[in-house]
Order: structure tokens, then sequence, then C-alpha cells
């Protein structure tokens, strides 16, 4: 039995290239050859709003006409199927009638009826880094879509697709993880961590930010639990393994440079890993707090550009 394989599809703009790469490199430790994968780490690709395809591999070949020998070994005669071809960046030499042909081919090699409509299970073929993989396909799910219009929202929050990329950067493996937005706002990234199962603890000295954040967790009822709490991230006490911090934007509020260096420096002491935005360099203040920037990333959303800074306390 061959050890676990899959290869992953990613599609993303280029505003969100440099995010979404962050987040392949949290989630596999390597980047990407263009918008494809292959790893033996498992991530549900529902999770990530960049993933499109997951194939689950079953068999591994030097030629595609070994995987059309071996198609007989695969499905059920009482299990509906239907074999597609994976496309992605390295595929692009094959034609579209060799991509319905070679799909075909090894469909009638199957076991089952077929069924182009509503099959029990989709299987897939494709050729990455040289090699033909044949296997299971799973499509991803947009969840973050139902999250787009929330309940609450203002203009400068962090959007979903943004505010997820961000809570599968801190835990990327969905590890029982203490988790802290010590300036949560309306609850963007609590909302997204709940979604994928995740708790969150949401703070924000803002009353009618935390009154926001707790409607939107309750509207979306995800089983997790709900704890948002008014308090100043100053006030704050614990320990946690990693603090989102959405810094506040001097283009709309009154933040001076020293209250932001403050939330960074009180982020820095709540955990051992801080996941900062900012539309400005912080690097000064980041170092200050006793912290070191691990990666980092920028995201552009209308007219400005967010830095997305993941960074761990210097003595990790």
């Amino acid at each position: 039995m061959m050890a676990p394989f899959y290869i992953y599809t990613y599609g993303y703009n280029p505003e969100e290239g440099a995010l979404a790469e962050m987040e392949i490199r949290a989630f596999f430790g390597q980047s990407t050859v263009g918008k494809v994968i292959g790893s033996s780490v498992s991530i549900d690709p529902s999770r990530s709003v960049f993933i499109r395809e997951k194939l689950h591999v079953l068999k591994s070949a030097v030629s595609v006409d070994e995987i059309i020998e071996s198609a007989k070994d695969f499905g059920d005669a009482q299990e509906s199927y239907k074999v597609v071809f994976m496309k992605h960046e390295g595929t692009t030499s094959f034609l579209n009638e060799q991509r319905l042909q070679l799909a075909r081919t090894i469909g009638n090699e199957m076991p089952g009826p077929l069924e182009m409509k509503t099959p029990d299970q989709v299987y897939a073929v494709t050729v990455y880094e040289g090699r033909w993989y044949f296997g299971l396909l799973e499509r991803s799910r947009p969840v973050w879509m139902e999250h787009v219009a929330k309940p609450q929202g203002y203009s400068t929050a962090l959007n979903a697709r943004t505010a997820r990329t961000l809570v599968n950067i801190a835990n990327p493996h969905a590890r029982d993880l203490a988790l802290i937005d010590p300036c949560c706002g309306i609850g963007t990234v609590l909302v997204e961590a709940a979604s994928m199962g995740m708790f969150v603890k949401g703070r924000d000295k803002n009353p009618l930010a935390c009154v926001g954040a707790r409607e939107n967790l309750e509207h979306y009822n995800y089983p997790v639990p709900i704890d948002v709490e008014i308090r100043a991230i100053q006030e704050e006490e614990g320990h946690y393994d990693v603090a989102f911090l959405d810094l506040p934007y001097n283009l709309y509020t009154h933040s001076t440079e020293t209250q932001q260096h403050d939330l960074i420096r009180h982020a820095a002491r709540l955990a051992d890993k801080v996941i900062i935005v900012t539309i400005e360099s912080m690097d000064t203040a980041i170092e200050a707090a006793g912290l070191r920037v691990v990666d980092r990333a920028t995201t552009t959303k209308q007219r400005f550009t967010r830095e997305i800074v993941v960074c761990e306390t210097s003595n990790r």
C-alpha cells in the first residue's frame, strides 16, 4: 500500500498571490511551483479560499498506460462514477480532446455504472512533476462566502477571505491551540475560525464592536464557544499560542504611532506567535516588542494594501 499522497490545485488573483503562498507554506512547509502542489499532508480543501481541488492519490505511475491497466482495480460494481482530467498549470500541453479521451479510456476500464451528472464518486487523472496520478477527486466548497453578508460589519474590517486565510496560517493543522483576537472588532476572524471548528477568544475595548461580534457568531451558530468581552488589550491577562492583531488604520482612526506600538507590545506579551495586519511598516515596533518576523505577505483591498506579518517571540 502506498503512503498517503495528495495533489492540490490552487486559484488566486495577483493581488492575493503572496497571501496564498504564505498559507501554502503554513499548510505544507514548502512553496508551490505554479498553482499546484503535491504533499503527504492532508488538508480539507474547503478550509482554504484558494484551494480548488484535492486529489486523494490511489495510484502513481511512470506512464499513463500503467494507470489505464490498473483502472479495473478501482471503484465498485455497485457504485456509479465518472472520471475527469485534473487540470493545472503543468498540464497545459494537453488539448481538451486529449484530456477527455484519456478520462474516457480510464473510465471504460473501471467496474460500475458510468454517471456523468450525479455520480457516487468522482475520480481524476493528472500528471505532476513527470509522474501520472489517479485517485478520488474532492472539490473545495466556498464556505467563506456564507460569511460575506454578516449581520454586522464595517468597511475597514478584514474581509472573509483574508480572515479565513489568517486563521489557517495561525493554526494550519487545526490543533488544540489557545487563540485570541484582542482587538476583534465585529469578529470576522472569530467567525471564520468557528466555521472550521476552532475557538478564538474575542476582546475589544469598543462595546458596540463586541455586540456586533457576538451577534455575528450567534447568527451562524457554529458548535464552538462564544467568548467575547469588552476589554482593552492592555487589561488582558493569560498566555496564548497565537494572537491576531489587526492594527487600527490611521486613514480612518485617530490611533497614534505610539498607540499602535503599544498594541504590538501587549500582543507579544500575550502570545508566542502574533499575526499582525497593518498598512504601514511596523518592523521597528515588532523588534522592540521582542518579536522576530518569520513570514510576511501583502494583500490588496480596494485602494490600499495590507501587510500580513507573522511573528514569533525571539526566544522561540
